[in-house]
């Protein structure tokens, strides 16, 4: 009899005890397949962006100059410009053929398009600058056109000097269709973590205070799989897992806990 009194006692302080995921919780695939969509993206246009600043600081000092690419009529553009905080003046404007020669953009332009990307640009950096000069990381900075008109510019953390990866921390601020007016700020900030990039190994991205990978984990994996023997996003409810398969291409599978 008191081992029953004893055994109910305890369930009643610790409800979790003995409990299951529920079977229906399933992975949100949706979601997840769009954050892969756009980290793919956030990828090329980094690799275009340095494509194009390699050329021009060859030529002049580009330290002062904003940067970022966007893909349209199934061509890349890299615009580079000034900024004072706010505004946002095109300085440079380069397009990619086929075989990635850059050369100068001389057709038409949406430019009220590419002010208001510039502009946010301009604007997210102005609000980022303490968090990057207290964090003394590098960052990468991305731009992307929402569905609904409005410009996230994101801040994912680059790959450091020091030869480490960085996870655990992304920022996203997002502006109206102008690129002016600040919505709102969207942060993911964990336990930030360095990463070695040497021998191949198994890497456990460690997201356990969140149930779902966060864009900058998928970017993280994406990026530098390559350099691991397989990469897993750990989060609360779910793990997700990239390899790649013998025939050499990635592919990416999840499992509940």
């Amino acid at each position: 009899m008191k081992k029953s009194i004893l055994f109910f006692l305890f369930i009643l302080l610790f409800p979790w005890i003995g409990k299951t995921q529920s079977p229906n919780l399933k992975f949100d695939s949706i979601t997840f397949d769009k954050q892969l969509e756009i980290a793919n993206r956030f990828i090329e246009c980094e690799y275009y962006t340095q494509l194009a600043v390699d050329k021009f600081s060859k030529l002049e000092d580009v330290s002062s100059s904003d940067w970022f690419s966007f893909s349209e009529n199934q061509a890349w553009h890299t615009i580079g410009g000034i900024s004072d905080g706010n505004s946002f003046r095109i300085t440079q404007h380069v397009i990619f053929d086929s075989a990635n020669r850059v050369s100068d953009f001389t057709g038409i332009s949406d430019t009220s398009k590419l002010i208001a990307s510039g502009s946010a640009l301009a604007r997210a950096n102005t609000q980022f600058r303490s968090i990057r000069d207290t964090s003394n990381l590098y960052f990468n900075t991305f731009i992307y056109r929402n569905p609904d008109l409005t410009v996230s510019v994101w801040f994912l953390p680059a790959f450091q000097p020091s030869g480490q990866a960085i996870y655990g921390c992304e920022w996203e601020f997002v502006f109206d269709k102008n690129g002016i007016n600040l919505l709102r700020q969207n942060k993911f900030t964990n336990k930030i973590t360095g990463v070695w990039i040497g021998e191949p190994r198994e890497l456990w991205l460690n997201y356990r205070n969140t149930d779902k990978p966060t864009l900058g984990s998928v970017f993280f994996a994406q990026y530098f799989r390559d350099y691991f023997t397989r990469i897993r996003i750990d989060t609360r409810i779910s793990t997700s897992t990239t390899k790649k398969e013998t025939s050499g291409k990635y592919s990416w599978s999840h499992r509940m806990k």
